[in-house]
């Protein structure tokens, strides 16, 4: 039987107390790795997926230097949020869309495609669907960003914890290995990072892969 699914209406009314905490630290790992890996370019073009009331689009358009700023994600709560925060930055649009059924309108349009915390919401199937839409997305030669919970030691011992005093509100969540990830590139970009995020002790696995290969059918 399938795990009831995350109520994500309930997460963004009510953030974990360490979210902020967590976020920030994030943050800072992202913004060091893009810097990096996006070298000079200038007018980016970006699409968050799963990115309902973004964390991390206000620190990532106040750092680089983006044309325009995507985000798609099924929840409507989340996506409402967004039009307080960035109404009048005509840079940031959002839209309601699944990345299990990619809209082709968006293929190889973005220098940048990112997720943090989406990809493991979803059975295998549906993860190896999610990770090729961010890859359909991106444009070749671009830049494609993921992160997930990844089950260390520290990962499963914490979230066992949580699930014990009920404090644990992502049923959901699939943690999940390199290996599995990495497979579902098959090959249709070069791997250009592999890290994982161990300060924030629930474990994020995080991969950068320069986008190549054809888009799937």
């Amino acid at each position: 039987m399938a795990p009831p699914a995350t109520d994500w209406d309930c997460y963004y009314a009510k953030p974990a107390a360490t979210a902020h905490l967590t976020r920030r630290l994030t943050e800072r790992r992202l913004l060091a790795l893009l810097r990096t890996a996006l070298g000079q370019r200038e007018a980016l073009s970006v699409c968050e997926l799963g990115g309902a009331n973004s964390c991390f689009a206000a620190a990532f358009l106040e750092a680089l230097p983006i044309r325009s700023y995507r985000i798609i994600d099924t929840n409507a709560r989340g996506l409402a949020l967004l039009a307080t925060r960035f109404g009048d930055d005509a840079r940031v649009t959002w839209e309601h869309g699944d990345v299990l059924t990619p809209d082709p309108a968006h293929a190889g349009r973005y220098d940048l495609v990112y997720s943090v915390g989406l990809i493991e919401h979803f059975d295998p199937v549906g993860t190896r669907r999610g990770i090729a839409t961010h890859l359909d997305y991106c444009r070749p030669g671009g830049l494609v960003l993921m992160t997930f919970p990844t089950p260390t030691r520290l990962y499963r011992g914490l979230r066992a914890l949580l699930e014990a005093a009920s404090l644990w509100d992502f049923p959901d969540e699939r943690p999940l290995g390199f290996d599995e990830v990495l497979g579902s590139l098959a090959g249709r970009g070069e791997l250009l990072h592999r890290s994982i995020n161990w300060p924030i002790l629930l474990t994020q696995g995080l991969v950068a892969v320069r986008a190549g290969g054809a888009h799937r059918d």
